[in-house]
């Protein structure tokens, strides 16, 4: 009730200004903030959801699909063996600040991206997707300006998803006059060429955006889009009640249920591409052997959570991707639920009376973990009937990821959204990178045999054997276990009845410029 009484009273300006003019204002209620708008340097969905308004990459994904269609480059065409790409760019366009975008504008971006030593435009930059997602650090050879609207870039190597790697969002093309005016971060004036230009970030409340009316694409149909930090989630479905929201991610499972009976609401469903795992930190002895990470998965009934807390919408993850995704592996079987083998395993792993380990929760709901705090206290019941006592903790989530990154947690939960479709997104980023004790990395697993797999696997062309190798990677994992693979949803998106136009994204890539409001 208190955090329903204060997200009342701290409502965003643009809800008096929508009540006060004929302004057509979109608001969108967020699970958390943002946490940079500097698309290279972010990798969450609630900053990228902003940002994905703001600029724009060279290709993007096809409304509710991941298929590739033009964005900045109007086409492009490819060499026979697969390495020279050349990108014919839109005439006419145009930055927020008025800079001309062409083809050095595209060159000033992946030059700040590929030569990150130096770089005068951002100094010590972790570019995490360039270098552990898209593994672009390895792949890409040079680029060139061709002419004004040609741009080229020649690969090392062929490379099966580097098209849909480059509609990552991350990849957006930034003006490079705000670049050299913002050295350490774009965050206090994000510019590109979308739809909407940036208004003001008040951070921890809400970020305003006004529509482009000088957008190549057309102006967008709504003048205003604010995306207002409403964390707790039935605080989020009374202000959608309330009509004081538009629309809302990550509602409670009784509050979809609600919402699907009230013909001022309406329930979107967002297609499945994600994975919500606990992962283990393999620098800690204990979670170095592999008998104790698979007893931990064994002790662990999922099936029971995931009836409990998903409302339907959510499945036992047998591995680490998303169902139907080229790769998965149909073949390996559901963790199966033992307490009793899972105490034999400890036993045999040296552990026979269990042991005591820091647990970390995410503090912001996710679509692949509706209620984090809920999940990681029903996991820790699970592992403490087989002796393993857990002492929950948890942290702002930006301080989270950067903690995770930097493996200072020895077991924690986190998730993935994938970014393409492609089964590199899921697998490079997860097992493909291994930096050793120390280096900034989300994976502490060493296997050789794993990232030469998912490494010859990135530089095919040929879908057969890439499905291959991805369902070897999967069976390698499974005996593995160097994350316990917990569940995938279809996330359920609420919103206002009189809202159209709004296109659920597997990736979550899902723009404003088309949504309309008609009350």
């Amino acid at each position: 009730m208190i955090s329903t009484l204060v997200a009342v009273s701290m409502l965003a300006p643009a809800i008096t200004a929508r009540a006060q003019s004929s302004a057509r204002v979109f608001i969108f209620g967020q699970s958390g903030d943002a946490t940079k708008l500097d698309p290279a340097l972010i990798e969450d969905g609630l900053s990228s959801r902003v940002t994905e308004q703001i600029f724009e990459t060279l290709v993007e994904f096809d409304g509710s699909s991941t298929r590739i269609r033009p964005a900045l480059a109007e086409n492009w065409d490819v060499s026979a063996d697969g390495k020279t790409w050349n990108f014919y760019l839109r005439p006419g366009v145009r930055f927020h600040d008025g800079t001309p975008f062409d083809a050095q504008a595209v060159k000033a971006n992946f030059d700040r991206w590929q030569f990150q030593t130096g770089d005068p435009f951002h100094k010590a930059a972790e570019f995490i997707y360039w270098n552990d997602v898209a593994g672009f650090n390895e792949l890409i050879d040079r680029t060139e300006v061709i002419d004004p609207l040609t741009f080229r870039i020649t690969l090392k190597d062929a490379s099966g998803p580097f098209l849909p790697n480059l509609a990552q969002f991350t990849f957006a093309i930034v003006s490079p006059l705000a670049l050299a005016n913002n050295v350490e971060d774009l965050s206090s004036n994000p510019v590109g060429t979308g739809p909407f230009k940036f208004v003001e970030w008040v951070r921890g409340d809400h970020v305003t955006l006004a529509a482009n009316p000088d957008y190549w694409g057309g102006r967008p149909q709504i003048d205003q889009a604010v995306i207002r930090v409403i964390n707790d989630n039935a605080a989020r479905f009374f202000e959608l009640q309330a009509g004081n929201i538009d629309f809302m991610e990550f509602p409670n499972p009784d509050d979809v249920r609600f919402a699907r009976n009230d013909p001022n609401l309406q329930v979107l469903l967002r297609p499945s591409l994600n994975i919500g795992y606990i992962d283990f930190n393999q620098f800690d002895p204990k979670f170095a052997d592999a008998r104790v990470r698979n007893a931990l998965a064994m002790a662990t009934n999922k099936q029971r959570i995931v009836d409990a807390l998903y409302g339907g919408t959510g499945v036992n993850a047998r591995q680490m991707l998303a169902p139907g995704m080229q790769g998965y592996n149909e073949a390996i079987p559901e963790i199966p639920y033992n307490p009793g083998a899972a105490k034999e395993m400890l036993s045999a792993a040296g552990y026979p009376n269990g042991f005591t380990t820091e647990f970390w929760y995410m503090p912001v709901d996710r679509p692949y973990f509706p209620n984090p705090q809920v999940i990681a206290q029903a996991v820790c019941a699970d592992w403490a009937a087989v002796g393993v006592r857990c002492d929950l903790k948890t942290k702002d989530w930006a301080a989270y990821r950067v903690d995770a990154r930097a493996q200072k947690y020895p077991v924690w939960m986190l998730g993935w959204t994938g970014d393409n479709g492609d089964p590199d997104n899921f697998l490079y980023f997860f097992f493909g990178t291994f930096s050793g004790r120390g280096q900034p990395n989300y994976n502490t697993w060493d296997n050789k045999q794993v990232r030469d797999l998912l490494l010859r696997a990135q530089r095919s062309v040929d879908y057969d054997e890439r499905e291959r190798l991805y369902r070897d990677v999967a069976t390698v994992v499974r005996q593995e276990m160097p994350k316990i693979p917990f569940a995938n949803t279809t996330p359920p998106l609420l919103a206002r009845s009189y809202v159209q136009g709004y296109y659920p994204n597997p990736t979550s890539a899902e723009l404003f410029k088309t949504v309309t409001v008609d009350r």
